[in-house]
């Protein structure tokens, strides 16, 4: 019969490999965990951190004189006109909705 891991379980596993370096399969086996389990969350957790996030472009209901569009995400409304910063949006996209 296999061993159900508890998620607090997977979490000290992958916080473990990413802040003492160790290799996977050493921390496994400190914790008590088949390397093959272990691989299979990291692999896991890799997959989630990297999934798009999208966001809903809709055209501007309101004239401007400069170019510009609005961008949701969520609950968050962001109006983006022309010569934004491209690195200050990005972190406010990651902010609302995870990774960009």
């Amino acid at each position: 019969m296999r061993k159900r891991y508890t998620v607090e379980e997977r979490q000290r596993l992958l916080s473990e490999v990413q802040s003492t370096g160790e290799g996977v399969a050493a921390v496994a086996k400190r914790l008590g965990v088949t390397p093959s389990a272990a691989y299979l969350w990291i692999k896991e957790a890799a997959s989630k951190a990297s999934a798009p996030v999208f966001a809903r472009v809709v055209q501007s209901p309101a004239i401007t004189t400069r170019a510009s569009i609005v961008v949701e995400i969520g609950a968050a409304t962001i109006r983006v006109e022309s010569g934004f910063d491209a690195e200050l949006l990005r972190s406010v996209v990651a902010a609302l909705g995870g990774a960009t």
